[in-house]
């Protein structure tokens, strides 16, 4: 195989003098300084009494799936109609709410 020769290559290197104020050098922050006690007035404490939890309402479309998925599951994941499951986890969820 054949090598390429070794060309050598003449650069000049010019010197352009930049201004002091074009690239100005921010100095870093190393550490921030915080203050615990202006972290202390955010959180307010409230009594236990005064919180009132609702229970959220879940959507009947998922409820009556989960359900269908239950028997599903029951079965080993293998056979069944899903129609029919969805149909008997419907009559369930009609008997729960009622």
């Amino acid at each position: 195989m054949a090598t390429k020769p070794i060309t050598s290559k003449k650069t000049s290197k010019v010197s352009v003098e930049t201004p002091a104020t074009a690239n100005p050098r921010a100095s870093r922050v190393t550490s921030a300084k915080h203050s615990k006690a202006a972290v202390a007035d955010v959180f307010v404490e409230i009594p236990v009494a005064e919180v009132i939890v609702q229970p959220v309402a879940e959507n009947p479309h998922d409820v009556i799936a989960k359900i269908a998925y239950g028997y599903w599951e029951a079965r080993g994941y293998q056979g069944g109609n899903p129609a029919e499951d969805w149909f008997r986890a419907v009559a369930e969820y009609g008997q729960r709410s009622s």
